[in-house]
C-alpha cells in the first residue's frame, strides 16, 4: 500500500481558504445554519470569577473567605444561605473553588467555619469570629 501523499503548499493554502470562507458563510449565514457559530463566536470565557447561574453570588467576598480559611484538610465549613436552589447550588460550586482543601459537612454544629449568606435574616450563628465578607455575607468561626 503507497503512504499518503502529502498536500503541496498551493494544495494547503486553497483548502484553507475554503475552510475559512465556509466558517465565514456559516457566520453569516440566516437561523438554523448560523446559529451554533454566532453563539460560539459571541461567548465570553470566565474573567477572574466563573459565571454563576445566580445573580447574588459575590466573587469577591467568597475568595476572601478562601484566604481566610486555613489551607488544610482538617478545616470544615458548612454554608447557610435562605432556601434558593441555584444559589445552594453556586455557593457549593464556589466553595469547591476557593475553600479547598477545606471539608464541607451537612451540619453546621459540625463546622469550624460557617458561611452565612443574607446576614440580615439576623445572627444565625454565634462564634468566636465574625469576618464581615460583603453586603449581608460573613464568615463565622466556630470555637
Amino acid at each position: 500500500m503507497n503512504p499518503p501523499r502529502r498536500l503541496r503548499a498551493g494544495e494547503r493554502a486553497a483548502l484553507l481558504g475554503v475552510l475559512v470562507a465556509a466558517t465565514l458563510g456559516l457566520t453569516v449565514a440566516p437561523a438554523p445554519l448560523g446559529s451554533p457559530i454566532r453563539r460560539l463566536a459571541n461567548y465570553d470565557g470566565d474573567g477572574r470569577y466563573p459565571i454563576w447561574n445566580s445573580p447574588e453570588i459575590d466573587g469577591a467576598a467568597l475568595r476572601r473567605a478562601g484566604e481566610i480559611i486555613p489551607d488544610s484538610p482538617r478545616e470544615t465549613y458548612y454554608i447557610d444561605t435562605r432556601d434558593e436552589p441555584q444559589l445552594g447550588h453556586d455557593l457549593i460550586g464556589a466553595s469547591l473553588l476557593f475553600f479547598l482543601p477545606a471539608r464541607p459537612v451537612p451540619n453546621p454544629n459540625e463546622a469550624r467555619w460557617v458561611l452565612i449568606y443574607h446576614w440580615d435574616r439576623g445572627p444565625l450563628h454565634a462564634g468566636p469570629r465574625v469576618y464581615l465578607l460583603g453586603d449581608g455575607i460573613a464568615l463565622v468561626r466556630n470555637s
